[in-house]
């Protein structure tokens, strides 16, 4: 009989690689942070002008951080951003696929198809293109975790966000559908659904007394997310503890979604 594992065996990524996008602030920081803190060799993608290498040498994990300018959205240069990772490192164990932004801001009568194009190519083309550029170099060692950002907009009906919500959505279904397709090469893929997260992204609400107020009344907890609770999540889909979760979309809200 197996004895059980302890915690720190549970959740230790020693020996490993991980690839956070979008990752030089917010919650892709927070995940990138946690996930050297457990040991992973971690690189943090982002756009040049989020400077990720200054903000991976100005972090109290900078040993084990590094940061790369990559726009995910171009082919090329996502492309040459895995082959990076292979020919530095040779394996990679973790990627974490958060770079998102919302564009819309009312209904979709007044949303445009710009918009939706580009959020269709950050949300979901550039995430699948990771996936089909990461995932045979993850089964090459062995399997590995593929994490999608979704949304709480994503299973929801949006006054002002509907497009971003229609993407989230289609993250969620991606990863559902490479989860069966990888599953055989022990390759686990998940998505999170945060709710109200305390960040920049999130300061249309959480700065707007209204809105805030509006908001909070509709979650159980009565208090907006942290960066930390979505970093815990992602490690613990990526650690030895999440090694049976696949094809899930994990809700992360202060229980919004349920609430009545």
């Amino acid at each position: 009989m197996t004895s059980t594992p302890s915690a720190q065996e549970l959740f230790s990524l020693d020996g490993t690689v991980a690839l956070v996008t979008g990752g030089a602030s917010g919650i892709g920081l927070a995940a990138a942070e946690v996930l050297a803190s457990a040991g992973a060799r971690t690189i943090i993608a982002s756009l040049p002008g989020d400077r990720p290498a200054e903000v991976a040498a100005a972090s109290p994990y900078a040993d084990r951080l590094s940061g790369v300018d990559c726009d995910v959205t171009d082919a090329d240069q996502l492309a040459a951003l895995i082959t990076g990772v292979r020919d530095e490192f040779g394996r990679l164990d973790t990627v974490f696929c958060n770079a998102g932004v919302a564009l819309d801001q009312g209904p979709h009568l007044v949303s445009t198809d710009a918009q939706l194009d580009a959020m269709i190519d950050l949300h979901v083309r550039s995430v699948l293109r990771t996936a089909n550029l990461a995932l045979p170099l993850m089964a090459e060692k062995g399997g590995g975790s593929f994490i999608i950002m979704s949304s709480l907009a994503g299973l929801r009906g949006n006054r002002t966000i509907g497009l971003y919500g229609i993407t989230k959505a289609a993250n969620a279904q991606l990863a559902r559908n490479l989860a069966v397709q990888w599953g055989d090469r022990n390759i686990r893929v998940n998505a999170i659904s945060p709710g109200v997260i305390a960040t920049e992204f999130a300061r249309g609400i959480t700065d707007d007394p209204a809105l805030a107020e509006a908001r909070l009344a509709k979650t159980p907890l009565g208090r907006f997310g942290e960066p930390s609770h979505i970093a815990g999540t992602v490690l613990w889909l990526a650690s030895p503890a999440g090694s049976f979760t696949s094809g899930q979309n994990i809700v992360v809200d202060g229980g919004t979604l349920v609430s009545d």
